[in-house]
């Protein structure tokens, strides 16, 4: 790859915002580059996505964001780092292999760097690096979404319904995906047959949305819930077509009545209470097995079989209510139902108002 003289420009003006001397909202900078001798798993050719962000003084900035090769074999990994004025230094974690480039990118137009590799103490790898700026397209690869086309809740819910493994929970709206959801939408392209780069581009993007509007229409998803007690969710309609209520809860069965849905806001718990509960319903006895559990505070998630029952249930415990969505099954029919286990879970969202 070789950059004409008119890239000299561009690129000091992109990299001299690295060097800001006034706190400034963060920014999003793509660079495009190259590093001839570099070998696997050091990509010869890569994009960097960096948000930079005001550091701890006027002339410090902090650098975050991902790397990702732009052709075979796939290299990602998260990117953090530092500049001091023009002096930048970023890290990429690929796999467990540390990549470290440091360059001046702002100097008379520099657009030049340097890469290693170290294990331990010991340079396993070095050499020069080019650099350019980056506009949308990614020469081979397509063009790239904006840089806030989606947050990281929104991303996750694509991966979740394309059966991806995502986090813990759905992603915080006011987030930025993080490198996890990343590595999940590289498995997803590579499952594609595309490069596993985690860089979101316009057409995978636009691809995840088609194939989860068709997935939820085929499950029939139904919105639930009440905007004025604080709490919604959704439940498969295709899948659990009789509908029901007995007091608080709302039950949705499938035909045969062996798989059950049960979605209820109930009196809020103490603190106490909720740990008492918390240990009660997770502890371990004899019969049950696969047992999968999470608590974040006022949240508990668990999954188990039991019995030839699979039980995957979702608390969320707030100061007006405790929010409750229990979804059971046979365990022989995991083919048909186990699709909407993590959907189910996550899929259960409540607010500070949470009310019965």
């Amino acid at each position: 790859m070789v950059f004409g003289k008119a890239a000299l420009p561009a690129l000091s003006l992109l990299l001299s915002a690295v060097a800001v001397h006034a706190e400034e909202p963060a920014k999003t900078l793509r660079i495009i580059g190259e590093a001839p001798t570099a070998s696997d798993p050091v990509p010869k050719r890569f994009v960097a996505e960096l948000t930079e962000a005001q550091g701890d003084s006027s002339a410090q900035t902090t650098l975050t964001g991902w790397l990702a090769s732009i052709e075979a074999p796939a290299s990602s990994g998260e990117v953090t780092g530092a500049c001091v004025e023009q002096h930048c230094t970023f890290t990429a974690d690929l796999d467990g292999t540390r990549l470290e480039i440091t360059g001046d990118f702002a100097v008379h137009g520099l657009v030049s760097a340097r890469f290693a590799v170290k294990d331990d103490d010991k340079t396993t790898q070095q050499g020069a690096v080019s650099l350019a700026p980056l506009g949308d397209t990614v020469p081979g690869l397509g063009v790239l979404a904006p840089a806030n086309a989606l947050n990281a809740g929104q991303l996750d819910q694509l991966l979740t319904w394309a059966r991806q493994n995502v986090a813990s929970g759905w992603g915080d709206p006011d987030d930025a995906p993080d490198g996890f959801a990343r590595e999940s939408l590289g498995s997803w392209q590579n499952d594609k047959g595309r490069l596993a780069t985690g860089l979101f581009f316009t057409a995978d993007l636009a691809q995840l949305k088609a194939e989860m509007a068709a997935a939820q229409k085929a499950a029939g998803w139904t919105p639930l819930g009440d905007p004025a007690k604080g709490w919604s969710t959704g439940y498969p309609a295709a899948v659990l077509p009789k509908a029901s209520r007995n007091g608080a809860e709302q039950r949705f069965a499938s035909a045969d009545g062996k798989a059950m849905l049960v979605v209820a806001v109930d009196p809020p718990m103490s603190g106490d209470a909720f740990d008492a509960f918390v240990e009660s319903t997770s502890a371990d006895r004899e019969g049950r097995n696969h047992v999968d559990t999470t608590r974040v505070n006022g949240d508990l998630a668990m999954r188990y079989e039991e019995k030839g029952v699979i039980t995957v249930a979702v608390y969320r415990n707030r100061e007006g209510g405790l929010a409750r969505l229990v979804f059971t099954y046979p365990a022989d029919k995991a083919d048909a139902y186990q699709p909407y286990d993590i959907i189910l879970q996550r899929s259960l969202t409540v607010t500070d108002g949470l009310k019965p």
